[in-house]
């Protein structure tokens, strides 16, 4: 498990500024560095709120039309939306509402199937979550009422609303600890231009949208950025291989026209299958990973049945916000990119529309039975353009799934497979080529008055579906893990096991108590048999915890507390130390309003988590990571939040204080970092959708997971601020 300070900065912020907003994560979000979540926030905004009232107006008028029936199903079908929308792409505020069951991939999952998300960045519907100043006045509002900050539009012209919205990043990167210094100490100035329109006609919508990037670094040092060998000469050779400099191009283009019943989309879009088993392309703000597909989606929804048919080209965004460097789009030049130079103009891709890059196409039908039993079946195809030797690799994916919700009114089921096949068309000429594999998942949500109850259970057999899943290509797919969303997952694609998780509220406290245990085998490669105890490997994780809030006065306490343990099922052969990993870690919240003036809340919070790991790898390790986080907020203005992070990972700086003595193999070439990650983050609203927020100090990285997503984090040592105009 991996904890920082971003995410205590936001929760603190958050929770300073809104009473309201419960810390639900309790150390369940990992480190990340602090524009992860910022970007997350700036780029899923919604066009306004003129775009989310003809939404409301659309909604409406299909309840007109629509019997009882239909109505049912457009509820069920928007729900669901709804809540992915929040739960996967909100902003970091968003994020701190959520408690601990649905901030981890399990409770994601047992959400109705979503057939595809739209989570586009300037062009989505706005999330509906409270904002902070409308939260922290819920529980005083028969008292007085909150301040509230002016929220400026575009004036409509007829049935047309325009909007605009800019995020600006300007980082200072110093020291980030590793053993190179030409990637240390310089600046960067990243701006994200969002612009579109809405237009509402009689019976159909009308939705544009273009996203400009802009990406500039600069040098402020001796040594250039890609002088890698330190010579003071950039060589033809280190100007090929290095991803620093500036690039400006379209990001995302999107047309969509839809009515009651049809959709069409052309540009960038978000897509989510068989609850992610199949085909997850979405942004994970955490780890850098802001995917669309490129191309066309068309969508019919009827009363009974539902259908999507999807096909284009992988898009990823090519800044990167942990190092500021640039990345390529997934996948290598096809045929057509190979014959046609002006398809790529540059290292980084074509800057106009996104060509040369993984294809993908695929459908979706969903259909409900008497009973209201919920049917899907998926297809996807994906053409990675990699080569194996001198062939390309193609990937087959098949399966569907089945749900009821509120059986006997108190059980809610789903069960979904899909099966997997590589390269099926090498079968004859290149049999070793020809590879399977399968995903089957189930959940069980029982409801009996305040207690509820999930059981989950999967089997993932050789279930890898990006050919090399990284940060710098899209995931494609994410099978529910059944972890904590934090949790470093030792093997994805390989693992079978199951999960229960608890929780029960008392009346007349109104506490929740919640316990969950996870277990399951997995295996690290596919050779490694998962289920052989002579080959495989076991995961257990165990973990408690409370929460309590009084809305009247803004009071909130919440506590966790767990164990983790990995290792081989086998025993050890004498005189061997295994391979192990022994993680108890704990987590407190604690939230107060201690006043208000004139509408404004007056609120301290204080966030405090603590992991201790040992781990045997080759030689023990044994350390201490945490946070402790103090934030005030004057709702909603001003929000200010002092972070202690502290890390004995490596060894310590010498001319710094240190946790405890952590040794080195080689202290020759030892690699040194800080035990203390202090840093301050400040943040000032000035319109309703619009802010200014400054972090200085340090963050430590490291491997960082998501629902089994990862991505190794550098350090950071600098200043990041962000600037957000929305109108």
């Amino acid at each position: 498990m991996m904890l920082s300070a971003r995410l205590g900065v936001a929760l603190a912020v958050a929770c300073a500024m809104n009473p309201a907003i419960a810390f639900g994560a309790m150390g369940l979000e990992p480190a990340q560095e602090v524009a992860a979540a910022d970007e997350a926030a700036a780029d899923e905004a919604a066009a306004d709120e003129a775009a989310a009232a003809d939404e409301a107006a659309a909604a409406d008028e299909a309840a007109a039309d629509e019997a009882a029936p239909a109505q049912e199903a457009a509820a069920d079908e928007a729900a669901p939306a709804q809540e992915v929308a929040a739960a996967d792409e909100a902003a970091p505020a968003q994020e701190a509402a959520l408690d601990p069951t649905t901030l981890d991939d399990a409770e994601h999952s047992k959400m109705p199937n979503v057939m595809a998300e739209e989570l586009e960045d300037g062009s989505a519907e706005e999330p509906t979550a409270p904002t902070s100043n409308e939260a922290s006045s819920t529980a005083d509002s028969h008292k007085k009422k909150s301040a509230h900050l002016p929220n400026p539009k575009i004036p409509p012209v007829k049935n047309t609303q325009a909007w605009v919205r800019t995020t600006s990043f300007f980082d200072y990167f110093g020291d980030n600890y590793n053993a190179v210094s030409n990637d240390d100490s310089f600046m960067a100035l990243v701006n994200y231009i969002n612009f579109g329109s809405d237009t509402r006609l009689k019976k159909w919508r009308i939705s544009t949208s273009m996203r400009v990037d802009t990406h500039n670094v600069f040098n402020a040092k001796p040594q250039a950025l890609c002088d890698f060998d330190d010579d003071g000469v950039v060589s033809d050779n280190e100007a090929a291989q290095c991803r620093y400099g500036s690039d400006y191009r379209i990001e995302r283009f999107q047309l969509r026209v839809n009515s009651r019943k049809f959709k069409a989309t052309i540009g960038d879009f978000n897509v989510n299958y068989g609850r992610g088993i199949a085909l997850s392309i979405r942004k994970i703000a955490d780890i850098g990973v802001d995917a669309t597909i490129k191309g066309t989606r068309l969508d019919l929804n009827l009363k009974k049945f539902s259908l999507s048919a999807i096909g284009g080209v992988a898009n990823r965004q090519q800044t990167d916000f942990a190092t500021r460097t640039l990345f390529t789009d997934p996948g290598y030049p096809h045929e057509l990119c190979a014959q046609t130079p002006g398809l790529a103009r540059n290292k980084y891709g074509n800057r106009l529309w996104t060509m040369c890059s993984d294809i993908i196409a695929g459908s979706r039908v969903e259909g409900k039975l008497p009973g209201k039993v919920r049917v899907g079946g998926h297809y996807v195809f994906m053409w990675f353009g990699e080569l194996l030797g001198d062939q390309y690799e193609g990937l087959h994916l098949v399966g569907g799934d089945i749900g009821r919700k509120r059986i006997a009114k108190h059980w809610d089921i789903f069960a979904g497979v899909t099966g997997l096949l590589r390269n099926y068309h090498h079968r004859e000429n290149y049999p070793s080529y020809v590879d399977n594999g399968i995903a089957a998942y189930l959940s069980n949500v029982l409801t009996f008055g305040d207690t509820s109850v999930l059981i989950e259970g999967k089997y993932y057999d050789n279930y890898i579906v990006a050919k090399e899943p990284s940060a710098t290509t899209i995931q494609y797919a994410e099978a529910p893990t059944l972890e904590r969303a934090d949790q470093i997952i030792p093997a994805a694609g390989n693992t079978a096991g199951g999960r229960i998780l608890v929780d029960h509220t008392l009346k007349k406290s109104r506490v929740t108590l919640y316990a969950n245990y996870l277990g399951y085998v997995f295996g690290t490669t596919n050779e490694q048999k998962m289920l052989d105890p002579n080959e495989g490997e076991v995961a257990h994780h165990g973990y408690v915890g409370m929460r309590w809030r009084e809305p009247e006065t803004g009071s909130e306490v919440q506590a966790s507390a767990g164990y983790r343990w990995e290792g081989y099922q086998r025993a050890p052969a004498p005189g061997v130390k295994p391979y192990l990993r022994k993680l108890p870690h704990a987590e407190l919240y604690i939230n107060q309003v201690v006043g208000r003036t004139r509408g404004m809340s007056h609120s301290l919070s204080l966030r405090v988590d603590w992991r201790f790991e040992h781990v045997q790898k080759g030689r023990a390790k044994t350390f201490h990571r945490g946070n402790a986080v103090f934030g005030y907020g004057l709702s909603p203005f001003f929000t200010l939040a002092f972070i202690g992070g502290f890390s004995s990972e490596f060894a310590p700086l010498l001319d710094e204080p240190k946790l405890h003595e952590q040794p080195c193999d080689d202290e020759a070439n030892c690699n040194r970092k800080p035990h203390l990650w202090p840093g301050m983050e400040a943040r000032i609203n000035f319109l309703a959708s619009s802010f200014i927020r400054v972090f200085a100090g340090r963050q430590v990285g490291g491997l960082l997971c998501v629902n089994g997503s990862c991505r190794m984090l550098p350090d950071f040592q600098g200043v990041r601020t962000d600037l957000v105009l929305s109108f």
